[in-house]
């Protein structure tokens, strides 16, 4: 059966993300269900734990504390408890130490969404920008386009030097800004990328806004500066017209806002 609150919604919730008519409907429905309260829980004790030790937490201590607050809150019998030394245990109990276990199982998932840093994920999801023209490389008037094309990408930027990002077109800075991420220089690309941005906000424009925003992204993400990223994919995510709105999964996400949390 499809669980009818999934990983990520729970995730959002534990971050405060819920509407007030969200998260009381998804209170009452912690009230009415035991299972559902041992995943938030998990969840809970999984991020306390990155908060305040980082890697060095190893699954075996939480699930400890784990197990113990359940016991303390008499939610759980443990079995080496004498009282039931020599007695049949129900079938329900056996169904709630299989499913400690399947829970336990996802910090687990989540200490390998740790493993998840910045440069794995810029690789995972970086595309090449193609330019989208008919004409061939003969055939481009712009010096940029033509040098891009070519993947000349380090003559793109001998082409221009001494130049300020603001003298330039939006292709232009498009271009300027995805050749430095080709050169592995994301603080570069940020530079030209978001000139593009501002730009758009003061001419009211959106001009390749969505490809502005993707490849920000991924500058972030090689910085490893996952507040700026997570905000940026959010709103890439949040748009369901976005032309990159697919391009990170849920499971990325979720990478990238572990990684705040160290």
């Amino acid at each position: 059966m499809e669980k009818k609150y999934d990983d990520p919604y729970l995730v959002e919730y534990l971050d405060g993300n819920l509407t007030s008519d969200e998260k009381e409907l998804f209170e009452k429905e912690l009230e009415r269900d035991p299972s559902l309260r041992d995943r938030v829980n998990l969840y809970r004790y999984t991020l306390r734990a990155i908060k305040s030790n980082g890697y060095e937490t190893s699954i075996k201590e939480i699930q400890h504390d784990f197990l113990k607050q359940r016991i303390e809150n008499k939610d759980f019998t443990s079995i080496s408890t004498p009282k039931l030394e020599n007695k049949v245990r129900p079938l329900h109990f056996w169904g709630r130490i299989a499913a400690s276990v399947a829970l336990l199982g996802t910090l687990g998932y989540g200490f390998f969404l740790l493993q998840n840093d910045g440069n794995q994920l810029f690789e995972a999801n970086y595309l090449s920008y193609e330019i989208t023209a008919d004409r061939g490389v003969a055939e481009q008037e712009n010096l940029l386009e033509s040098l891009y094309l070519k993947g000349d990408f380090k003559n793109m930027f001998q082409a221009i030097e001494g130049s300020e990002p603001e003298a330039y077109s939006s292709m232009e800075l498009l271009l300027l800004g995805a050749a430095a991420l080709e050169l592995n220089q994301p603080s570069e690309a940020l530079r030209y990328l978001q000139t593009l941005e501002a730009e758009n906000a003061r001419n009211e424009t959106d001009n390749f806004q969505d490809e502005a925003d993707f490849y920000m992204a991924l500058a972030y993400l090689k910085q490893e500066a996952y507040e700026d990223a997570l905000r940026q994919i959010k709103k890439i995510n949040d748009d369901d017209q976005h032309k990159y709105h697919s391009s990170f999964s849920w499971a990325e996400v979720l990478s990238v806002r572990l990684q705040t949390l160290r």
